[in-house]
């Protein structure tokens, strides 16, 4: 989990221990078929422990991080995992799930980067709308800032 960023600047400087990675269940089937620029309706629902606590990652101006630091508190993203080149497009946008420090980059460790509200009955809803036909594997990765648990879903998209 420090080495993911959890425990802050230089790793151990949050409570970690006990953490529990976030529960993930992906409501309807594990194949969904979608026609080009129709929209197919993604929904999860997670719970999660509260451990890290919830806090946003400050930007320091002139600082360079030399460890990793991350924003942490329950998070959901839907990515493609698997597919050719189209172009995916959520709606809701969804962040960035790898590491892009770049301030302003939506991702859990882009500095002034902070957790999303968490919808009041833990399910997160999303449509994804594909450019090309093809087969794809999205990826719903629920993440807490310390642990992450995914689920993914094919999406066989036709013209």
């Amino acid at each position: 989990m420090n080495n993911k960023g959890a425990g802050g600047a230089g790793g151990g400087a949050h409570d970690l221990g006990g953490n529990k990675p976030p529960v993930l269940r992906v409501d309807g089937d594990t194949t969904r078929t979608v026609a080009v620029g129709e929209p197919v309706s993604l929904t999860a629902f997670v719970s999660d422990d509260g451990i890290p606590k919830s806090r946003t990652l400050r930007n320091i101006p002139n600082i360079v991080r030399a460890t990793p630091d991350s924003t942490s508190g329950l998070r959901l993203s839907w990515f493609v995992y698997r597919g050719a080149g189209a172009t995916v497009t959520f709606d809701p946008p969804q962040s960035v799930v790898w590491e892009d420090v770049r301030e302003g980059a939506n991702s859990a460790w882009s500095p002034g980067c902070e957790p999303p509200p968490v919808p009041p009955d833990g399910k997160w809803v999303v449509s994804a709308t594909f450019s090309e036909p093809g087969t794809y594997v999205v990826r719903a990765l629920a993440d807490d800032g310390g642990l992450m648990s995914h689920e993914d879903v094919t999406v066989v998209v036709s013209r």
